[in-house]
């Protein structure tokens, strides 16, 4: 596979994963609160995996199943936080908020595995903080978080966590369809218990067929398809692209009526984006960085050779 077509896949992956946010509020709009959610989510994800995937789920080792649970519990605190934050935020904000992650896994690696982040984070976890100061207002409240926000940004501590347990053990496991399954089961699981002991109150209030269609889109077309092509295309390309994820799900928030195009939206959200740019690119590799370094460079180079003739005029 081409990096061209690679780059192409992630770019869907993005819009995809944007359109989740869409799919989440649709069902929370229907009735549906966090629990049953992800219940139904992962219980899609669970069973879809054991079709397509029966042969390596069979094959599943003891450590695949020690890091899908970890990974299934990490996964299920981040959505469930994340999805409750949208029944009090909106679309944009929740998104915006949850790329936050990108800032918080170096902070996380350093705190938990010793490993010193690069230079560059400490200017990025600054600007993402005024990024999302601007994006949630929070000067107007006077330093207090939406309740909705606070969930969300909380949620991001889990999907960094997440990010980091992807990076250093799912890439160990047998398959990584594996690792999915054991997502989705213990989504399934985690949310049928939250759902049955705090939610029964609300069964009578969903409107079932409305809800279960973005609940279904959101099985089939972000966990299964875009999982699918995320998986693929990163062993051709980088996954820089995947940070357009917040900029799709806030474009789509404000078409279809759900956020308003504010200047906190669009200068926060901008901010959080050249955060996420940041963090992601190898500032090393830049042409007109290694232009500059190189013109830096000349000038020590002939001053040292000056240097040097003047000292030993015979040379």
């Amino acid at each position: 596979m081409s990096k061209r077509k690679a780059n192409l896949l992630l770019l869907t992956v993005a819009i995809l994963w944007g359109a989740s946010y869409i799919f989440v509020r649709m069902a929370i709009n229907a009735g549906m609160q966090s629990g049953m959610i992800n219940a139904v989510r992962g219980s899609m994800c669970a069973v879809g995996c054991l079709i397509v995937f029966n042969k390596s789920i069979r094959q599943m080792t003891r450590f695949d199943f020690k890091a899908g649970l970890l990974m299934g519990i990490t996964n299920f605190i981040a959505y469930y936080l994340q999805t409750d934050g949208l029944r009090f935020t909106t679309p944009a904000k929740n998104a915006f908020i949850t790329t936050m992650y990108v800032a918080l896994s170096p902070l996380l690696l350093w705190i938990f595995w010793h490993e010193r982040p690069r230079r560059k984070t400490y200017f990025v976890i600054p600007l993402a903080l005024i990024g999302m100061g601007v994006l949630t207002n929070v000067t107007a409240s006077g330093l207090a978080l939406n309740y909705g926000d606070l969930l969300t940004l909380i949620s991001s501590i889990f999907w960094a966590l997440q990010l980091i347990f992807f990076g250093k053990i799912a890439s160990k496991a047998s398959s990584p369809w594996v690792i999915i399954f054991m997502i989705g089961l213990i989504q399934g699981i985690a949310g049928w218990c939250v759902s049955f002991t705090t939610e029964t109150q609300t069964f009578a209030h969903i409107h079932w067929l409305q809800a279960l269609i973005p609940v279904a889109l959101l099985a089939i077309l972000v966990t299964f398809v875009a999982q699918g092509l995320q998986i693929t295309a990163q062993k051709y390309t980088d996954a820089t692209l995947l940070m357009l994820e917040s900029f799709f799900a806030s474009v789509l928030s404000v078409i279809l009526g759900y956020d308003s195009l504010t200047h906190s939206l669009i200068i926060g959200g901008a901010i959080l984006l050249l955060a996420n740019a940041i963090m992601q690119t190898d500032l090393h590799r830049l042409s007109f960085l290694k232009r500059t370094n190189q013109l830096h460079l000349v000038p020590t180079i002939d001053t040292l050779q000056s240097s040097l003739n003047q000292d030993f005029p015979g040379s």
